[in-house]
């Protein structure tokens, strides 16, 4: 089973109908979609990406889905994810994902920075309920990645969060999937 899939069934055991919950990193908006389908029509997404590419693509994908109405897309980088999340809902996001990288079929230059990654999973620790979790997919075969996923297991060590890792493969560059928990 692909990461991705993996999330997408730890994320199932999480979100339901009425809930409300945060893809970080929109993309190609996948991770969008399958969270707009577990909501419902009385809960949310937010989803964020700094690419106007992501934004257009993701949102012709959830038009098609007749999901497009349960998000609301912010065109910025997930470092300013508390500037656009209401505060009534701080604690209340019973999941939020990340898929670091760069976006797929996109320019390749363009990927997540280990600063602003870092300060969107202090803020997405704010935002997650209690019973919440966190899935992230740190892909480190890119430049960049590798130092990316080093930050991010040094920040879960220095701030002791509750994590599940699961690798990919068992190569040093494969990607890597982070579930946390509230901490």
């Amino acid at each position: 089973m692909r990461l991705t899939e993996q999330a997408h069934s730890e994320l199932d055991k999480f979100v339901h109908a009425g809930d409300f919950a945060i893809d970080a990193t929109l993309g190609n908006g996948y991770d969008t979609q399958f969270l707009a389908q577990k909501v419902g029509p009385d809960g949310g997404v937010y989803a964020f990406d700094i690419q106007k590419e992501s934004m257009e693509q993701s949102t012709r994908l959830l038009e098609k889905q007749l999901l497009v109405n349960r998000v609301n897309f912010t065109q910025s980088c997930h470092s300013k994810m508390l500037e656009h999340v209401p505060v009534n809902m701080l604690g209340k996001i019973k999941a939020v994902t990340f898929n670091l990288g760069y976006l797929p079929g996109g320019d390749q230059n363009i990927i997540t920075q280990p600063n602003t990654t870092l300060s969107a999973l202090k803020q997405a620790q704010l935002c997650l309920s209690d019973d919440g979790v966190i899935s992230l997919i740190a892909y480190r075969g890119h430049d960049g990645g590798k130092y990316e996923f080093e930050e991010i297991e040094n920040l879960i060590k220095q701030k002791n969060w509750p994590v599940q890792k699961i690798p990919g493969n068992e190569t040093p560059d494969s990607p890597v999937l982070f579930l946390m928990d509230k901490a």
